[in-house]
């Protein structure tokens, strides 16, 4: 306490030596003994509007989505263990905490939702709300899990590899699952380094525009035949981020005939 007050005196002393003197006044510029501060204070007739709406639409964002950032990193952390072991008992198809016998109020705490959004809230000094739901806690632990355990990029990308056929925990049957993560994993086959360094990109950034560019080339020749699908920066993300998941853990040398 002793050094911040110094501080604050230290400042305050700087100020008055280069403020010139004045008598002292009663009227209604200045207060009593001296103080000099204005009683009403009127911001000045030829200020410059610096208000753009569109950069702080940007800042908000950007806020956001490192709040974001935060409240994943912080679910994860709780306990890797319980995360990877969610991933492993769940697919894109997973929508409802029942599905894997749990219910709803004790996955909030089991996975500590509200204690890492009371964490996010009070570091960032604001309110935040977030919906908690299986498909979003997904997203956000098997982020967490890849970028954790990659950190210097995909170095599970071995020439010549075979990535194995996935499994379908919950959706074996579900074409509205099944045929994304066909389309995805065929990017990631095609492109796993160009996968790698979208899934890095923040949403929204020049670097994600940027990483999408590159993998056009591989889009194309990956979708579906004779479907149509539609495909977003968001969705992408979510797609590219399974498929790429699922070929870090899940690729191996081919298999030597007679073996």
């Amino acid at each position: 306490m002793r050094k911040v007050w110094t501080l604050v005196l230290g400042v305050a002393l700087a100020i008055t030596a280069a403020t010139p003197a004045v008598p002292q006044s009663n009227n209604d510029d200045y207060t009593p003994l001296n103080s000099r501060i204005k009683r009403t204070r009127q911001f000045p007739l030829d200020l410059r509007s610096r208000f753009d709406p569109a950069r702080t639409t940007k800042l908000m964002r950007e806020r956001g989505k490192d709040m974001l950032s935060q409240l994943s990193g912080c679910l994860y952390n709780r306990s890797h263990e319980d995360a990877l072991a969610l991933l492993e008992r769940t697919d894109l198809g997973f929508m409802d905490f029942r599905q894997i016998d749990l219910e709803p109020n004790r996955a909030v705490r089991i996975y500590g939702f509200s204690d890492c959004l009371r964490r996010v809230a009070s570091s960032n000094n604001s309110d935040v709300q977030l919906r908690f739901t299986p498909g979003a806690l997904r997203q956000w632990l098997l982020q967490e899990a890849y970028l954790d355990r990659y950190r210097d990029g995909p170095s599970w990308v071995k020439p010549g590899n075979v990535i194995a056929e996935r499994a379908f925990p919950l959706s074996q049957n579900a074409i509205s699952v099944r045929a994304p993560l066909d389309f995805a994993d065929c990017v990631v086959e095609t492109d796993p380094y160009g996968a790698d360094d979208f899934f890095r990109a923040t949403a929204g950034s020049e670097a994600e525009k940027a990483a999408i560019q590159n993998l056009v080339p591989s889009l194309g020749p990956c979708l579906p035949q004779g479907q149509q699908m539609e495909v977003n920066p968001a969705a992408l993300r979510v797609w590219l981020g399974e498929a790429l998941w699922h070929a870090a853990n899940h690729s191996a040398p081919p298999a030597v005939a007679g073996q």
